[in-house]
């Protein structure tokens, strides 16, 4: 009897032929190195910054609207003068993508010097863009940690993924842009309407938070880290280049779009909310505080590390900021792992008040994360945790949480923040999780400030509210003369309680999807 061939094998054939017609990076293509320019030369933004904050010292203002967080990012491309450093997950070509590309442009017209290096997970559809912006002289982009061979195609980038799985499962996750050296802006947002308020299926709840003062100069260093790292390869290397009357006619388009959405309802808006004109006039005040960047070293996506001294995790447990009374932890993805849980059963023996906000399962927009998480619910009930998972529509109630007018009909949370005793505050982009922890690059600001850390408190405490988040707690049933431990949800919906005995607002097929992930042996990639 003739044996069928093997499926398997048919797939892997079928991804070396296409592989073996995609076009390949230039990998001797030439990279210069550069380095960010001195914060102690003259600028308008210097000489502004100077009136608000004290010399060695740094200031923030937090941005948790999406309208003002974009704001902010358009306001600082259009007051640079010398220089934009800019560093994103994820840039899409979307409004919001327009807008920022459109005033990158701008400011290169100008004779602004603009890096932008971009990870390589969502680029294959973008090359062309990706190169011409790289065609204007005063504008380089970088790729980070990039996939060999460029397509498209899902079969050819899976092969290359099962070949080269050390590499490529680890990615670069960092957010920042910085404007002359002076501003910056880290946290979790990426390029993109739904991190905005600009998609009407789906709005991220996020948290920004703008930096000025001798934080920015580490913010910098960490910038030239990673543009001069062997991991990030010039768009020159792309195997597309645009022609200078692309450029003229991309540059004519874009700046026409964004001056069509800036004469837009969603445009005013932005004008509105954008906080950058009256921290510069002193009419929004600074938080003048001490802070630490902690961020991993570009060297994370090349190899496993052997120590985790050097790593995000390390430098923030080496800041000695342990709670003593509370820890509060915001994370789109939560899966808290040995070392987490290790983290939390010891914190609650020494009486700390433990609480986690994350999102729910109808809100996550990564189910199998989800499952992650859903694994350790009950250990971490067990052990006196408290956890609330946000809603994915919340009741207009008012509030802090987000502005419920935007019009978008969903939302997920995508905040990374943590609490530590109402005294110290991270902001960034890393997730409480397994692949934050040990394979993505990842970045953030330690800022050691009571007000600070009280006003993302209250922010946090606002989502938590039940008529915004499902609390789940412990129900011990007798079950054959056994204690037998589940899951119970409750809320508050139009001012009445509620009580679930399965996931809210999710199907017997989510449900039963939920099960089969949980069972996966994957955590480790979570």
């Amino acid at each position: 009897m003739r044996r069928r061939p093997d499926l398997r094998v048919g797939i892997a054939l079928a991804a070396l032929l296409l592989a073996g017609c995609a076009p390949t990076l230039n990998l001797d293509a030439r990279r210069l190195p550069s380095q960010a320019l001195s914060s102690d030369a003259e600028s308008p933004l210097k000489a502004q910054l100077a009136a608000w904050i004290p010399p060695g010292e740094s200031g923030f203002h937090l941005l948790q609207g999406g309208q003002a967080a974009l704001a902010a990012r358009l306001a600082l491309a259009q007051r640079a003068t010398r220089s934009l450093d800019v560093q994103y997950y994820l840039f899409h070509n979307d409004t919001t993508g327009k807008m920022v590309a459109a005033s990158l442009l701008a400011a290169a017209d100008r004779g602004v010097r603009v890096r932008l290096l971009i990870d390589d997970i969502d680029t294959a559809d973008k090359e062309l863009g990706l190169a011409t912006l790289n065609a204007h002289p005063n504008i380089q982009v970088r790729l980070f940690n990039p996939f060999h061979t460029r397509s498209t195609n899902l079969l050819v980038k899976g092969w290359q993924a099962l070949r080269e799985n050390v590499r490529l499962n680890r990615r670069m996750h960092n957010k920042v842009f910085i404007a002359d050296n002076q501003l910056g802006i880290a946290g979790g947002r990426n390029i993109g309407d739904e991190y905005f308020g600009a998609d009407d299926t789906l709005t991220f709840v996020d948290l920004d938070v703008v930096a000025a003062g001798t934080i920015v100069d580490a913010l910098s260093q960490s910038f030239d880290e990673y543009w001069n790292s062997e991991a990030a390869v010039p768009a020159s290397a792309l195997p597309v280049s645009a022609s200078d009357r692309r450029l003229q006619r991309t540059t004519r388009f874009l700046n026409q779009f964004r001056a069509r959405q800036l004469d837009s309802e969603y445009g005013r808006a932005l004008t509105a909310a954008d906080p950058v004109p009256g921290l510069l006039r002193g009419v929004i005040p600074w938080n003048i505080a001490r802070a630490d960047l902690i961020v991993d070293p570009p060297e994370k996506v090349l190899k496993r590390s052997k120590s985790t001294s050097k790593l995000l995790i390390g430098q923030l447990a080496g800041l000695w900021v342990n709670p003593t009374r509370r820890a509060l932890i915001v994370s789109a993805y939560f899966v808290p792992g040995a070392t987490g849980m290790a983290y939390f059963e010891y914190w609650r023996s020494r009486g700390v008040q433990v609480d986690v906000l994350t999102n729910a399962y109808a809100a996550s927009d990564v189910p199998i994360v989800h499952a992650g998480y859903a694994n350790y619910r009950i250990p971490l009930l067990d052990a006196g945790v408290n956890l609330y998972e946000l809603k994915p529509v919340a009741e207009p109630i008012g509030g802090r949480l987000r502005d419920l007018s935007s019009g978008s009909s969903r939302a997920s949370l995508h905040a990374k923040t943590f609490v530590f005793d109402d005294e110290h505050v991270f902001i960034g982009s890393f997730n409480f999780d397994p692949r934050s922890a040990l394979l993505n690059t990842e970045m953030g600001l330690v800022i050691h400030s009571p007000d600070l850390a009280r006003e993302v408190t209250a922010m946090a405490e606002d989502a938590m509210r039940p008529e915004r988040s499902f609390r789940p707690r412990l129900i011990v049933e007798t079950v054959d003369r056994k204690g037998v431990k589940r899951l119970q949800w409750t809320d508050v919906h139009q001012g009445n309680e509620r009580t679930f005995d399965v996931e809210p607002e999710t199907t017997p097929i989510q449900r039963g999807l939920l099960r089969v992930l949980q069972a996966l042996p994957i955590e480790e990639y979570l």
